[in-house]
């Protein structure tokens, strides 16, 4: 009879010797049995392979289970009952099997004849007790790992941007790496200085920084594979929670404990103080949500900045081509999106795309232009807003779950328990005396005009996008009446553009109050 040694090992490491202890159990078995052993390939042993995986499913006994290979063995040979499987589901199909097939199932320890009915009967049970021993090592694993998250630490795979596991006394942990954890700061710094995701995407891959993938790479000793950044990946970083320390999983979520409180591995990397980082995080991801479409590169100049007068829509560039005295001369235009579908929504007439721009920025430079440039900052105060917005955070978690299982008909008790007590560390956190946010403004060393031409154009772009900065566009003379460019107070919110063939009012948004109170009030100011 040819036997087919079957070999399996949940778990292989270099010191292991259980893979030849099996076959040599085997070889010993066929001389005694005067059987020939079918030979196998180190690619035929299962190792690293669970016991819940079905024998159709292994790699290495898979291969021999397919109509190809079924007339060059007649017996499998397992060393125990658990190295053939650890499911009594799939420990009795391929019983099933192997009889309608005319195969046979030999395990050595312990010594049982499946032929006879007794034989089947020992099995099963042996393999009932094999599928409740793994069960109880599963969750042995699960409750171990479940610890080790919940207390920060280090579980292996994948380490966030920025992050590196180091070795504790016990168990590994995460802290900052010096070398790509000041990066994200960087990354932080340049978007919230209307860089693009783009951009700093570039700045990233010719700084020579290695991609998050390479990172790993080279952390574990292998070569790097040369990813390049992408928009997406910067994107991900600073949208991640990581960034603040906290641990997330597959769909970048928060993870939270027991209690609905956002789990944290290390330091934040945004800042050093965690509530001065959840600021810059915020002002991150509000800027990200505004831009949820990324610039593109060769983007137009006043891509949602210029809308059409008449119907309120974003106008976008056209190109048109046209040919005289042989040679072809290109015209850029902005038109409105309803004009252009013709869909009787709309029947403005495009406008010419050089002069429109030219008229939007010489208007916005002249009249702020002379303006000293000043970045503002909220410096949180003694208002235990880190605790408080860890609170709220928790009890708005809390109490989607509860709705939850309230439509689901599932006791909700002990998260009505949590939510109450949160509710009361709240109400605690509300009788504390805090102190005033206040208000710091930097001064950058440049008028707006000196920022305005050392930055390209997406930047200027995205820099007017987050500001509100909005141009209504007409070939038609628009109404002044409700501009007041006369009051002082609107002077900075509100002027006129006027070409031959072109009309536009511009509308400053906030960047007139920014640029406004950066130059008139005191450098430190407080929030009330």
């Amino acid at each position: 009879m040819r036997i087919l040694p079957v070999i399996r090992l949940s778990l292989s490491t270099d010191n292991t010797t259980s893979p030849e202890r099996q076959f040599e159990s085997i070889e010993r078995f066929a001389v005694y049995k005067s059987y020939e052993l079918v030979e196998i390939r180190p690619e035929d042993y299962d190792l690293d392979v669970s016991g819940a995986v079905s024998p159709f499913d292994r790699p290495g006994l898979g291969r021999w289970l397919k109509p190809d290979r079924l007339d060059q063995w007649d017996a499998l040979v397992v060393a125990k009952l658990d190295r053939i499987s650890r499911s009594l589901f799939d420990f009795t199909a391929l019983v099933h099997w192997l009889e309608a097939h005319g195969k046979a199932l030999i395990i050595l320890d312990p010594e049982l004849d499946l032929t006879t009915k007794e034989g089947r009967a020992m099995a099963n049970v042996l393999m009932t007790f094999a599928e409740y021993e793994r069960e109880v090592i599963g969750a042995r694993i699960k409750d171990a790992y479940d610890k080790l998250v919940c207390e920060g630490k280090y579980t292996g795979g994948m380490v966030p941007f920025g992050y590196m596991p180091v070795k504790l006394d016990k168990n590994w942990g995460y802290e900052v790496d010096p070398e790509y954890g000041p990066l994200v700061a960087e990354m932080a710094e340049r978007y919230l200085a209307y860089e693009t995701l783009g951009s700093i995407a570039r700045w990233l891959q010719e700084s020579g920084v290695p991609s998050p993938k390479d990172v790993i790479r080279k952390r574990n000793g292998k070569p790097l594979k040369g990813t390049p950044w992408s928009t997406a990946a910067v994107r991900i970083i600073l949208s991640s929670p990581a960034v603040l320390g906290a641990i997330t999983n597959a769909k970048g979520e928060a993870l939270r404990d027991a209690q609905g409180m956002v789990i944290y591995r290390a330091a934040p990397l945004l800042a050093d103080d965690p509530r001065e980082a959840l600021d810059i995080y915020e002002r991150i991801q509000a800027r990200l949500a505004r831009n949820a479409v990324p610039v593109r590169v060769n983007s137009t100049p006043l891509l949602q900045v210029a809308f059409c007068a008449r119907c309120g829509t974003p106008m976008h560039s056209t190109t048109t081509k046209k040919t005289y005295g042989g040679k072809q001369y290109e015209y850029r235009y902005y038109h409105c999106h309803h004009a252009a579908m013709r869909d009787g929504q709309c029947d403005a007439k495009r406008v010419t795309a050089g002069p429109l721009e030219e008229a939007v920025f010489d208007t916005l430079l002249e009249v702020a232009g002379a303006r000293m440039l000043r970045t503002e900052r909220i410096i949180p105060g003694r208002d235990y807003s880190e605790e408080s917005a860890r609170l709220i955070e928790q009890t708005q978690h809390l109490q989607a779950e509860i709705g939850r299982a309230r439509l689901q008909r599932r006791d909700y008790s002990d998260l009505q328990a949590m939510l109450d007590a949160a509710n009361a560390e709240l109400d605690r956190l509300a009788t504390l005396d805090p102190g005033p946010a206040r208000m710091e403004y930097t001064e950058t060393g440049m008028t707006f005009r000196q920022w305005w031409k050392t930055n390209d154009q997406v930047t200027r772009n995205a820099f007017m996008r987050d500001q509100g900065v909005r141009v209504a566009v007409s070939p038609d003379p628009l109404p002044m009446d409700d501009l007041f460019v006369s009051r002082a107070d609107r002077f900075w919110s509100v002027a006129a553009v006027e070409r031959p063939g072109m009309h536009a009012i511009l509308h400053m948004g906030d960047l007139g109050e920014l640029l406004r109170r950066a130059s008139d009030l005191p450098v430190t100011v407080q929030i009330s």
